[in-house]
């Protein structure tokens, strides 16, 4: 008997556009924005479609598509990418695909709040599925709009599996803050002077 499982698969060099996707089959896959215009292998099995760099290196692996579904997407090697614009992540289908949760977070974030989260998202994508992030937003959330650090804080207990902590109570003779507005909605309130003047 051989040492080695024979693999039953079939090779083809593909050509990826300027978005970093190649078609396989009338099928379109996700590679990575770096490998946007480039050639990139495809190792095809029955049930992955994997494809692969100049040194055979996975890029990516996808389950193989069947049926109605046109598009599989590993969001994780564009969020980098869209951390550099995190003003457009609301028009795009990475944003359409995420669970409300997320989507609210992100509805009460400063510009700079939404770039860190999206390369925080990036690095738990990479080891990671969705569920995990969502779990650690949860916590971070259960006292007010969380940081980026406190979520990637209670992600690294849950997966180091260390625990949650409890929050600390603070003593009576603190002063209450007033809760701060956030996101960008407030810019879209300009009052309006007459003559139709800004300001």
């Amino acid at each position: 008997m051989p040492g080695k499982a024979y693999e039953c698969v079939r090779f083809e060099q593909v050509k990826a556009d300027k978005y970093g996707i190649v078609r396989i089959d009338q099928k379109q896959y996700s590679t990575s924005p770096r490998f946007a215009g480039q050639a990139v292998l495809a190792k095809i099995s029955f049930d992955t479609i994997s494809l692969l760099n100049e040194e055979n290196e996975v890029i990516v692996r996808h389950p193989r598509l069947y049926g109605e579904t046109k598009k599989s997407m590993d969001w994780q090697p564009y969020l980098t990418l869209m951390a550099k614009r995190p003003t457009a992540l609301k028009y795009s289908s990475f944003y359409d695909q995420l669970p409300e949760e997320w989507k609210a977070f992100f509805g009460e974030c400063t510009v700079e709040e939404k770039r860190n989260a999206l390369q925080l998202l990036s690095v738990i994508l990479k080891e990671q599925d969705f569920d995990i992030s969502l779990q650690a937003l949860r916590i971070a959330s259960e006292h007010g709009h969380p940081t980026t650090e406190s979520i990637k804080h209670v992600y690294y207990q849950l997966v180091n599996g260390r625990g949650i902590r409890e929050t600390l109570s603070l003593p009576p003779s603190v002063p209450s803050t007033r809760n701060s507005s956030r996101g960008l909605s407030h810019y879209d309130r300009l009052m309006i002077m007459p003559g139709g003047e800004q300001r």
